[in-house]
């Protein structure tokens, strides 16, 4: 598996070709810069946000669109690398039970990608689900 950590312009013009996870906050935030140009209306975002959030589990729109996204209490509020590591291995179980994404594109800005994303993500991508994934994007705007 190839993992980057890439700033968002770098990898927008392909960004058809991967899977998108992020957290479930809507407005200015990711959830709505990657279902922009998609079939999902806005008040689909607003329940599929608070969906995922009133849940405490992740999410995912896809088929109608290539994202899925873990609980924002994860990201803002808890801020605890193991938990978020077990939201993406549920995520990569779903990937490979439903979604089939061989690449995949994490997007958890707020705007830095905090420290302990990075340790959730690289914990996660330890686990046997994740052996489908083939490249892994870590948006970050601090990347060179």
């Amino acid at each position: 598996m190839h993992i980057h950590h890439v700033r968002q312009e770098v990898i927008w013009p392909r960004r058809s070709e991967y899977h998108v996870l992020t957290y479930a906050e809507e407005g200015f935030a990711p959830l709505n810069i990657h279902t922009r140009g998609t079939t999902i209306t806005k008040n689909q975002l607003v329940e599929f946000a608070s969906r995922v959030n009133d849940r405490e589990e992740g999410g995912s729109l896809y088929p109608l669109a290539a994202v899925s996204a873990v609980p924002r209490s994860l990201i803002r509020d808890r801020q605890d690398s193991n938990a978020l590591s077990l939201q993406i291995e549920d995520f990569f179980r779903t990937n490979v039970t439903s979604i089939r994404a061989k690449k995949v594109i994490f997007d958890f800005r707020t705007p830095k990608v905090p420290r302990f994303v990075v340790t959730a993500i690289h914990k996660a991508i330890a686990c046997v689900e994740a052996e489908l994934i083939e490249e892994v994007m870590i948006l970050d705007d601090d990347a060179t």
